[in-house]
């Protein structure tokens, strides 16, 4: 059995089950509400946010049913998450070109975990996987440009 291709349609124009988009509603607003009580609330650091994210398009996505856009973006954002949450959490430096690397791997995982969702019949949108790495590299390239260069550090 061979793998289907990254697919490429225009989720604006894909046809989505009422009760399918529902769920997936549902769930992105649950996500949301618990991102803002979560980091407003100051119950988590700020830099868990990418990967709470992350894990929020994988639910949605599954409660959906959905063959396209959030599982993608879910997979880089819970793989590059993680990495920057484990990195921040043991109280490294923003600034590192070390962190850069790691970013850009954690990325390239998870644009292949979300490739390799096409082997068991998922389809993945490659507009979405495209995007999600491109947006993660600008807003680490944006973050790094507002953090203070601490001298030694890089």
């Amino acid at each position: 059995m061979t793998s289907p291709a990254l697919h490429q349609h225009d989720p604006l124009t894909t046809r989505v089950a009422p009760r399918a988009a529902a769920a997936r509603g549902a769930v992105l607003l649950a996500g949301a509400a618990v991102l803002l009580l979560l980091v407003e609330g100051r119950g988590v650091r700020f830099f868990w946010v990418p990967l709470l994210l992350g894990v929020t398009y994988l639910l949605a996505a599954a409660a959906g049913r959905s063959t396209g856009p959030l599982w993608a973006p879910g997979w880089v954002l819970v793989v590059v998450g993680l990495t920057e949450a484990l990195w921040f959490r043991a109280g490294r430096p923003a600034d590192s070109f070390e962190l850069a690397q790691l970013t850009l791997l954690a990325a390239g995982t998870g644009a292949l975990l979300a490739v390799a969702m096409t082997s068991i019949g998922v389809r993945v949108s490659a507009m979405s996987l495209a995007l999600a790495v491109l947006l993660t590299g600008a807003f680490n390239l944006v973050e790094a440009k507002a953090v203070p260069h601490v001298a030694g550090n890089t």
